[in-house]
């Protein structure tokens, strides 16, 4: 009875492999010398390659429904090039557009897209060279959608969370008796000072094999990729060195999807210990991590994507008439003084506020699945990580991945608490408070439609 048992499960698990099919690709996306760089409120024009970039894919399909994850190495996406890529891959590989999530790393050495703001004069977004690498992107995307889709064979999904510590730093710090949060120190004062925050430390490891060998892996972590520095060479970041490495040390060639979680607030500056850890260290903690876990594996139980998004419509900040003046007393100086980060942000902030008070804030919630055990939800700005916090705790699935930056961006999401608090991530932030409270809300709606199956 036993062995007849076994036998059952194990012609269940063939069937299932032949049923869930997964294909993945990536293309070089790396811009010529000249494309205006992101990542600081200035400009600054490519001048070489640390490491190239790329758009990377993974395409899953069983009984007929696609679904594409997608991840950029760019500071964030924006709503035209997102919905131009989807009509792309819908022309061009039959996946249909709102089955693709498409979101960004965040490294901070990658180009500058134009967003209609302050910052494309900033950043020179605008100028030929930015606009032109803009105009490409959609067509480098759907290419990788493409090649992966060309590549669907049988595989199956396997899961394994590990944990990364000692790394990510929640970025707002508290002073007693001080209502407004400090903002990135180096250092703290333990006896008076305390983290505004909490982490995340999770590390989602979501793995593909096909034939027992790993194709793909959609890797999952919440921290800002500054490491590299405001210099003018392209890089990927921490997470270019982190999919590297996984790739190397468990299957050369395998390609690696780095998707940052919920770090609105979450840098890597180390105010407890004083260090500044580099690229290598960063990248090379993480796959430690992931290979720590490689071995706690857990395979899925798959069925055909479930697919679901929401546009949600949020409420710009209000800006009063002195706010309005102070900014732009501060735009007309910001290129020839050096203004700061946080003024110069908030400036960007409320012009762009002002300019774009009849323009409705619509934010894009995506949700997709293919197992009871996980889901990957996008949400589409910089998200505070007690929000991501408090989606994976509700989630009623046991694994939640949430890319942030995703579909679009609407700026900072900070949760409701920090408001108050002021400095840089509120000033820059386009939602009233509870604009991240709300998305939220509209990702568990969604994590309940998609695990009822409805």
């Amino acid at each position: 009875m036993i062995m007849r048992f076994l036998i059952l499960t194990l012609l269940c698990l063939q069937a299932n492999a032949a049923d869930f099919r997964v294909g993945a690709a990536q293309v070089d996306i790396t811009p010529p010398p000249g494309t205006p760089m992101a990542g600081y409120y200035a400009f600054r024009a490519v001048g070489g390659t640390l490491d190239p970039i790329f758009a990377k894919a993974i395409v899953v399909e069983q009984d007929g429904t696609h679904a594409a994850m997608v991840v950029i190495d760019l500071s964030g996406t924006t709503r035209p090039i997102v919905e131009a890529a989807r009509k792309a891959v819908q022309e061009q590989c039959g996946i249909e557009g709102d089955h693709v999530m498409i979101s960004a790393t965040h490294t901070h050495t990658g180009p500058q897209l134009a967003r209609g703001s302050l910052m494309d004069d900033i950043t020179k977004a605008n100028s030929p060279p930015g606009l032109s690498y803009m105009q490409a992107l959609p067509a480098y995307i759907a290419q990788a959608v493409k090649a992966a889709k060309s590549k669907l064979s049988p595989a199956l999904p396997s899961v394994a969370m590990g944990k990364a510590e000692g790394i990510s730093f929640n970025r707002r710090v508290l002073r007693d008796g001080v209502a407004e949060a400090i903002w990135q120190p180096k250092t703290i004062d333990s006896t008076k000072e305390r983290p505004a925050g909490p982490i995340d430390p999770e590390v989602g490891v979501l793995v593909f094999q096909a034939e027992g060998k790993p194709i793909a892996s959609y890797l999952n972590f919440a921290m800002h990729p500054t490491s590299v520095g405001g210099g003018v060479k392209i890089s990927a970041d921490y997470p270019g060195v982190f999919s590297r490495l996984v790739a190397e040390r468990h299957a050369p060639g395998m390609v690696c999807l780095f998707a940052n979680g919920c770090c609105g607030n979450i840098n890597h500056g180390d105010y407890i210990s004083g260090k500044r850890r580099t690229t290598l260290e960063l990248g090379t903690a993480l796959a430690d991590a992931t290979t720590d876990v490689w071995p706690d594996l857990k395979q899925l139980s798959t069925y055909k994507p479930r697919i679901r998004s929401e546009q949600v419509t949020l409420q710009r900040r209000s800006v009063s008439e002195a706010q309005l003046a102070k900014a732009k007393d501060i735009a007309s100086r910001m290129m020839t003084e050096k203004l700061g980060t946080v003024p110069m942000a908030g400036a960007v902030c409320v012009l762009e506020t002002v300019a774009k008070k009849d323009v409705p804030l619509l934010a894009e919630v995506q949700v997709i699945s293919f197992s009871d055990d996980l889901a990957i939800v996008s949400l589409p700005g910089e998200i505070f990580v007690e929000l991501g916090l408090a989606l994976k705790k509700a989630s009623p699935f046991k694994h939640t991945l949430i890319a942030e930056l995703a579909n679009g961006s609407v700026g900072y999401v900070p949760n409701r608490e920090a408001y108050p608090q002021g400095n840089y991530e509120i000033v820059s932030a386009r939602g009233e408070a509870g604009s991240g409270e709300k998305l939220i809300d509209v990702a568990l709606k969604l994590l309940g439609e998609v695990k009822a199956g409805n």
